[in-house]
């Protein structure tokens, strides 16, 4: 290479610094515009994961620590809660503790005024004797007659038919009552009363009883027994009583009941024991 050739490059390398020169403070120039006309630059792609990574985890922790928050006022909240309900449990209880209290005394109160009201009753009635010893005022007889025991008397079906002393030599009963035919009606003589009675009349609801009903007698004496329907039979009118009588009056304390059928030709005789 000739020396001119040289030089000449060497000044085509000055003109090209120069002007990288010119461009690079032309570059500088436009930087320090408005930013109004100056487009934003990008941030670096690096800066921006960090920093969002940092954000990330700024908020995680920042929620979890509003959550573990949460959940200490949640349980101060319950906690709280169980208190006020021990404390308005314990406050009911001695609500209704001292209720009750007042209630037993009110109630021995008005127990003992009443007894006292008797009492008085007691000393001021007009035929009322002096208490003694305890304030225990002595029994008296009731002045009313005591009702006299029923005598005379069958009771069966919701009826009660007085009876008389018969025989047999009664052809009829009497009206408005039973009579014994045969036998005294005494309930502890160990033998059979035959009782006869009219139908219509004292004697009707002999034709509803059935095995198993009820009949009580009270005899003259008051005594009373009470026998149990165990056998029933009719007969044509005018049977003779001797022919039945194993059947119709039976052996031991027991009470036979004859009436006249409907029809006035037969007759019903009712067995009891």
């Amino acid at each position: 290479m000739n020396v001119p050739s040289f030089i000449k490059s060497r000044k085509t390398t000055r003109i090209s610094a120069l002007v990288l020169a010119a461009c690079l403070l032309l570059s500088a120039l436009l930087a320090t515009e408005p930013a109004a006309y100056a487009e934003p630059a990008p941030a670096p792609a690096t800066n921006r994961s960090v920093s969002s990574g940092i954000c990330d985890a700024l908020w995680i922790f920042s929620h979890r620590i509003s959550e573990s928050s949460q959940d200490i006022l949640t349980e101060k909240a319950l906690e709280e809660a169980r208190r006020s309900d021990a404390e308005a449990e314990q406050q009911l209880l001695s609500t209704l503790n001292e209720e009750g209290a007042r209630y037993a005394e009110e109630v021995a109160a008005s127990r003992a005024a009443q007894e006292e009201a008797a009492k008085e009753a007691v000393r001021t009635a007009p035929d009322a004797e002096h208490a003694i010893a305890g304030d225990v005022v002595p029994t008296t007889e009731t002045t009313a007659a005591a009702k006299p025991a029923p005598a005379n008397l069958l009771c069966f079906l919701g009826e009660e038919v007085p009876f008389q002393q018969g025989g047999p030599a009664d052809i009829t009963a009497p009206n408005g009552y039973a009579s014994t035919w045969v036998g005294t009606g005494r309930v502890t003589d160990n033998a059979n009363t035959y009782f006869i009675g009219h139908n219509p009349g004292v004697f009707a609801r002999v034709m509803d009883l059935e095995l198993g009903d009820k009949i009580t007698v009270f005899d003259d004496s008051g005594a009373s027994r009470t026998y149990h329907v165990f056998d029933t039979l009719i007969l044509p009118n005018g049977s003779n009583y001797f022919v039945y009588e194993g059947r119709i009056a039976p052996m031991g304390e027991t009470i036979t009941l004859q009436t006249c059928c409907a029809d006035n030709q037969h007759v019903r005789c009712v067995m009891a024991r």
